[in-house]
């Protein structure tokens, strides 16, 4: 057994408090995940809206307006088209790990949600650019579209 008289766990004394953060992290990720995706679809739905309720041919400004917010709703169609957000291929951990220690099985579990959690956190920041853009273009598009149609 381990030399501090701890047995085999010496190594991983910590892993329950490790394994509970990254859970809590993954969690709250995919929460993240889905309010990103509540908001590129309302995003989408306003932006479609906009486009196509802003009247045709009345000035520049307005077809500005109307393009602008084609812009932001094909970004927002860009944030919401569906990615992988990393998760365990349970039939693949279970003929790895089945016969190993549970302590060794648990923390490659761990690692692997870890590494899913780093991974995850580049297409969530990537994701919420995107929502961020098409937010910013629907903004623009309403103001040209509401400045056109005072200014005619």
């Amino acid at each position: 057994m381990g030399g501090d008289g701890a047995g085999r766990r010496s190594g991983v004394r910590a892993l329950d408090v490790v394994e509970q953060v990254v859970l809590y992290e993954r969690d709250a990720q995919l929460k993240h995940w889905d309010a990103l995706n509540a908001k590129a679809g309302v995003m989408l739905g306003f932006a479609g809206a906009l486009a196509a309720l802003a009247p045709a041919d009345v000035n520049a400004l307005v077809d500005v307006g109307r393009l602008t917010a084609v812009a932001g709703a094909l970004v927002a169609v860009w944030a919401f088209w569906p990615r992988g957000y990393g998760s365990v291929k349970v039939r693949a951990f279970r003929e790895r790990y089945l016969a190993s220690e549970p302590t060794f099985a648990r923390l490659h579990l761990t690692d692997s949600q870890i590494a899913a959690a780093e991974e995850l956190a580049v297409t969530l920041d990537r994701k919420a650019t995107r929502v961020k853009w098409a937010m910013a273009l629907l903004a623009a598009a309403a103001m040209l579209v509401a400045v056109g149609l005072i200014v005619n």
